[in-house]
């Protein structure tokens, strides 16, 4: 089992941060929902920025509960964003990627509210948020499974489901069957479904006392399995060789070789096990 460390960890972020800068670069702002590579680099820089949280929470507080559940949500991010856009299939890929776009614009307009003089919530019309949707479901409806399966295709659209299991089985998974189909083990599962989610939803690991820097330091490791999944997305998905090249000559690459809190020798144990498959990194 290769020990989580500080040295593999820094390894991951300075990966990020390379993608990040690099697909911002080449796929610059888009008004157009089926530019998809730039949706992707839109989720991906909102992911590498909650890394960086994680890192600011576990090194300045000692705030256990916060850091969990920045984690929990980092976890659940890099599972929607795998889940989407991990797909063999290009059709379900843009299907899903239409659905999810829907889902989250829904959200958004659920959001723009006005409290009213009795100190009640309620909705606000805005008709930015309408306009989007409705291009949405548009292109929903021109889509193919749209012509194959109307009545399937209709209530996926209805309920803004992307996380159905198959066209033939449409229901909805929860995100422990998406741990799972995106390659995580049952061990990793049972831990992001039962501890983490305590720290979430506040149940009695809330009475916890407070974490040492020890502690807050197990945190931050704990997300390396995450990131390991996170890169291997981002290579798989996007098809883009030059991102690696880019980052391997980069002198951020070189500045972490040559920190004096760089240990190749961590490094080198963590890689061969990537190679042989250990999926007993962390856990």
């Amino acid at each position: 089992m290769v020990k989580a460390n500080n040295t593999i960890l820094q390894f991951y972020l300075e990966m990020m941060d390379s993608f990040g800068k690099y697909l911002s670069e080449k796929h610059p702002n888009s008004a157009s929902i089926e530019d998809t590579k730039h949706y992707q680099t839109v989720i991906i820089m909102k992911i590498v920025q909650m890394f960086h949280s994680l890192e600011l929470l576990t090194k300045n507080t000692l705030d256990e509960v916060s850091a969990r559940c920045v984690l929990r949500g980092i976890l659940d991010s890099v599972t929607s964003y795998s889940f989407i856009y991990q797909r063999t299939d290009e059709n379900d890929m843009l299907f899903r990627h239409y659905l999810y776009a829907l889902d989250g614009w829904r959200e958004c307009k659920k959001s723009v509210i006005i409290i009213s003089e009795e100190n009640e919530y309620k909705d606000k019309e805005d008709f930015a948020y309408d306009f989007v949707i409705k291009q949405i479901e548009e292109k929903l409806k021109n889509h193919t499974y749209y012509t194959q399966d109307r009545a399937t295709a209709n209530l996926l659209i209805q309920n803004s489901n992307w996380k159905y299991e198959s066209l033939q089985n449409p229901r909805s998974l929860k995100y422990g069957e998406m741990y799972s189909a995106i390659g995580f083990n049952n061990k990793s599962i049972e831990y992001f479904q039962g501890y983490l989610s305590q720290f979430v939803h506040g149940l009695c690991l809330s009475n916890k006392p407070i974490a040492d820097s020890e502690q807050m330091n197990s945190v931050l490791y704990e997300c390396i399995p995450i990131a390991d999944k996170f890169i291997q997305t981002i290579n798989q998905t996007l098809h883009d060789k030059e991102m690696m090249k880019n980052f391997i000559s980069s002198d951020r690459i070189n500045k972490l070789l040559n920190s004096k809190d760089f240990n190749l020798d961590e490094l080198s144990e963590f890689a061969i096990a990537l190679v042989q498959k250990d999926k007993t990194l962390l856990i």
